[in-house]
């Protein structure tokens, strides 16, 4: 993967003093923005070593994060996304730690958003309001969600974005490196492709330059004209905070571009999905595991609990009950989805028909949704309905076929067992 970054930062027209700080290691695919606060020198020392405390915890686990370019499985994917939140948490340990070896850093903290550039994807972690964005295909894309009483109340359905701008408290910001105990960066990761733009930045942009007008401002030009063009905005807009921004530019990948934006349509093409912004969809995804069974390897088995909801991104599935063949699924539909709902056992297996790229939403995840963001959960329930309320009415309308078949031959219509009688009778044997 070859990479083009700039980074620029400016104290702004009304601070006296820069507590912002970024740091761009490309031999290490890594890129740092953290906004320091403390006030006198709190605020810089806290994201400098913010910023020096990630690039050493990623530097000394840097054979994992090179290895993902060899081998990008799920597993894999994963340890390198713990590896940055495990670098975060060792980041507020530091500033823990210098805020208490000398009195004039005590209460100290800042806030940080990383992402590490392996293996053809993006791995984004952040505590605080610094931002992430992904600029792709003419739009602007927000990576990371605020941990600000602002986005919290977004989140859950009591403000609106558009109501966003008028909210008094909207620099509240709810989580922070600096503090004593465990510190859970929001972690993410997604596919790149070439062309993409990623953009890291404190608030002393993103408060002047909001997510409709970004990609007009940042999206075409070279990485440091763009730099320089976002912080002058900025400024021009008042500079009231210091303002930092970093541009990381993906020239090529190592794997096959087309590839990877079919996969990603695919995923966007499901059903279930529909409704759902860029950035909702982004976190959806990066959230759910993704799994790849070869040709006659078992999904589920009958009598096994359900786990969740399985969409089809590349190859088949078969539904059988015993050994006939029920259903078929195909690229771009999904099953499972009672499992989302219920816990109960399945009433029939799943095997792979033939190499099988699954996307997994389990029901522990679901559930997770519907407490952290309860309108992207309402938002896949109503798709839910309306895919099962449709799968009614056909089994409905074959029913109404079969009767009539039936009835024409003067034969009796057999008596139908619920899956609730079906269960007890298997429980009972």
């Amino acid at each position: 993967m070859t990479i083009e970054h700039a980074g620029r930062t400016d104290t702004g027209r009304v601070r006296s003093r820069n507590e912002d700080c970024f740091a761009c290691i490309p031999d290490l695919g890594l890129y740092v923005v953290a906004d320091g606060m403390g006030g006198h020198q709190g605020g810089a020392e806290a994201s400098r070593h913010a910023c020096e405390a990630i690039e050493a915890f990623v530097r000394s686990r840097h054979e994992v994060v090179r290895d993902l370019a060899a081998d990008a499985s799920p597993g894999n994917r994963r340890q390198v996304l713990r590896i940055l939140g495990e670098a975060v948490r060792s980041a507020n340990d530091r500033i823990v730690l210098a805020a208490e070896e000398d009195a004039d850093l005590a209460g100290m903290g800042s806030t940080v958003v990383a992402t590490l550039l392996a293996g053809d994807r993006a791995f984004v972690a952040h505590v605080g309001d610094s931002r992430a964005y992904l600029l792709r295909d003419g739009a602007a894309t927000l990576l990371t969600e605020d941990h600000s009483l602002l986005f919290e109340l977004i989140r859950q359905g009591r403000l609106t974005r558009q109501s966003a701008a008028r909210f008094p408290m909207k620099n509240v910001v709810t989580r922070a490196l600096g503090v004593r105990g465990a510190v859970e960066a929001d972690t993410l990761e997604l596919p790149l492709l070439p062309g993409d733009r990623l953009l890291l930045c404190s608030d002393g942009l993103h408060t002047y330059v909001d997510d409709d007008r970004l990609f007009r401002t940042a999206g075409e030009g070279a990485p440091e004209a763009v730099a320089e063009r976002l912080v002058q905005v900025a400024l021009n807009a008042g500079g009231a905070d210091n303002v930092t921004v970093l541009l990381a530019d993906v020239v090529a990948i190592d794997g096959d571009p087309q590839a990877v934006r079919a996969r990603e349509e695919r995923v966007r093409a499901l059903p279930v999905f529909r409704g759902l912004s860029a950035s909702e969809l982004l976190h959806l995804m990066a959230a759910c595991e993704h799994r790849r069974l070869a040709a006659g390897e078992t999904v589920f088995r009958a009598g096994e609990v359900g786990d969740g909801m399985y969409g089809v991104i590349d190859g088949a599935v078969e539904i059988r009950n015993g050994d006939a063949r029920v259903q078929r699924f195909g690229p771009g539909t999904h099953f499972g989805e009672m499992s989302l709902l219920e816990d109960r056992p399945r009433l029939v297996s799943a095997v792979a028909a033939q190499p099988t790229d699954l996307f997994v939403l389990t029901r522990r995840t679901f559930e997770g949704l519907q407490g952290q963001a309860p309108c992207v959960a309402v938002r896949i329930l109503r798709q839910l309905v309306l895919t099962l309320a449709q799968r009614l009415r056909d089994a409905n309308d074959e029913r109404v076929i079969l009767k009539g078949m039936l009835d024409a031959q003067a034969v009796d219509a057999p008596n139908i067992v619920s899956s609730e009688m079906l269960q007890e009778e298997t429980s009972d044997a």
